[in-house]
């Protein structure tokens, strides 16, 4: 069956990513969605396991949210979700070991609020979590901003980085390439800071 833009970019960001996780552990989280009448801004793609196996386990995780009833619903809102990885990052920190997080957001809608969704990734980067953060832009919408904060230097945008699927929907290779770009560095950056070095 013909798979939807957030299904390959799923595909073609997280097998990347998981050559890298020596857990492939993921949480899957959704946000805007509708139920029983209430917009949630968090919630659990499948209710069942707080965390997916792997890219496939992931992309399942997904496609769990279209058997409930759930209606995917705006204002499209971030903060929650940036909250959650910012969470579980501290963790992370804490514990002083060699992990790092990327968070992954695939989104059709501009974000509401974004100044202060700017504000959180950039706090989060002055206080050293151990977080970058991708953000897709799937459909037709109008990304400018996010476009325009790309191209901000990193004291000012935070470990942040924005693809639009569109540009690169026939070519996984370089949606994974662009999406992850800024990476590496962005983690060097974080284990120098806290004198954590390879070993």
């Amino acid at each position: 069956p013909d798979r939807s833009p957030y299904e390959e970019a799923i595909e073609a960001i997280g097998s990347t990513i998981e050559k890298y996780s020596s857990t492939q552990e993921y949480p899957v989280w959704g946000f805007g969605a509708k139920y029983e009448g209430k917009v949630r801004h968090i919630f659990q793609c499948d209710p069942s396991s707080p965390t997916a196996h792997g890219t496939q386990g992931v992309l399942d995780a997904y496609r769990t949210v279209f058997e409930t009833d759930f209606v995917m619903s705006g204002p499209t809102e971030i903060n929650a979700v940036l909250r959650a990885a910012a969470n579980r990052s501290k963790k992370y920190y804490q514990s002083n070991g060699v992990k790092y997080c990327v968070l992954l957001i695939l989104t059709d809608g501009i974000v509401h609020n974004l100044q202060s969704t700017r504000e959180l990734i950039r706090k989060y980067r002055e206080l050293q979590l151990p977080l970058s953060v991708i953000v897709v832009g799937i459909g037709r919408a109008d990304f400018t901003e996010f476009h325009r904060w790309n191209h901000a230097p990193s004291e000012v945008c935070g470990r942040f980085r924005f693809v639009e699927f569109r540009q690169h929907q026939f070519d996984p290779d370089t949606l994974s390439r662009e999406a992850l770009l800024n990476v590496p560095h962005e983690t060097v950056d974080y284990f120098l800071h806290r004198n954590i070095l390879p070993h």
